[in-house]
């Protein structure tokens, strides 16, 4: 009889150890098959179910590190469905969550992209544009030596142009009205905040029309200056050289210093003074 029972035990402590490595094992290839089915319907471009199955694989294993990568592709879904916001929600959860992942720079890549694609034309508030900005940048300060801070800079002198173009937009609508002091403003905004623009000449040239409009005369000679300096073979010089001749503008008015010229040595603060 108690030979009996021992060998009972002895197999439903087997059976119960068995029992226990199966459910581990199912556990473990259940989260694998979760994310695998995810990037099946990934692959498939079926988005929807692809996220679906990213986020039921987060609820049923939350610590996996097959959860912590379904995470940034749920991301990516829905960058690829163009659900902008939901994949913005989902990378910054990825990013704050796992802050040493080395998946982080291309998910604050992706972030950054997510407004970058959005960016609206120069008619319209530039908000997503702006945003875009501060993302990239912060990705390349934080990550310098990454090929996506690489990527960013040149993201980021697309938006530059973009943004001066709308701002010369607007400045071109003051300047019509006749409100060149807010006219000034804005074109002062482009050679302080986007310096490398490919508007920068024009933005000179509408600020010498302006002072010359408000009978500044100093202004508009020292703005000359700068442009004859910087953009000597542009159209703009040509075109502000026959204002200040129509103007009859005295040339020998002041002589400048090289710094005093070159936009490489000027801060934004010293456009204030002009």
């Amino acid at each position: 009889m108690i030979s009996y029972l021992t060998r009972l035990m002895l197999l439903l402590i087997v059976f119960s150890c068995s029992s226990n490595d199966n459910e581990t094992t199912n556990t473990f290839s259940t989260d694998i098959k979760l994310y695998e089915s995810g990037m099946s319907y990934l692959k498939k471009k079926e988005f929807t179910e692809a996220v679906e199955q990213f986020t039921e694989l987060e609820i049923q294993h939350p610590y996996s590190k097959w959860a912590t990568k379904g995470q940034l592709m749920a991301g990516f879904a829905h960058y690829k469905a163009n659900e902008y916001e939901e994949a913005i929600l989902t990378l910054s959860k990825f990013i704050e969550l796992n802050p040493t992942h080395q998946s982080i720079p291309y998910a604050m890549y992706l972030k950054a992209y997510s407004y970058f694609e959005r960016m609206p034309d120069v008619n319209l508030d530039q908000k997503l544009s702006i945003r875009a900005v501060e993302e990239f940048t912060e990705l390349i300060n934080k990550h310098p030596n990454s090929i996506y801070a690489k990527k960013s800079l040149t993201h980021l002198k697309t938006l530059s142009n973009h943004l001066a173009a709308s701002e010369v937009k607007i400045a071109k609508f003051y300047q019509s009205q006749g409100y060149f002091l807010a006219s000034i403003k804005r074109y002062k905004n482009v050679l302080k905040n986007y310096k490398k623009s490919s508007h920068i000449p024009e933005s000179i040239f509408r600020l010498i029309e302006c002072y010359v409009s408000l009978g500044l005369v100093k202004q508009s000679y020292y703005f000359y200056k700068i442009l004859e300096y910087n953009f000597p073979r542009s159209q703009w010089a040509k075109e502000s050289g026959k204002i200040i001749k129509e103007k009859k503008i005295n040339k020998n008015l002041k002589k400048f210093r090289k710094k005093q010229l070159d936009l490489k040595s000027l801060q934004p603060e010293d456009f204030d003074l002009i």
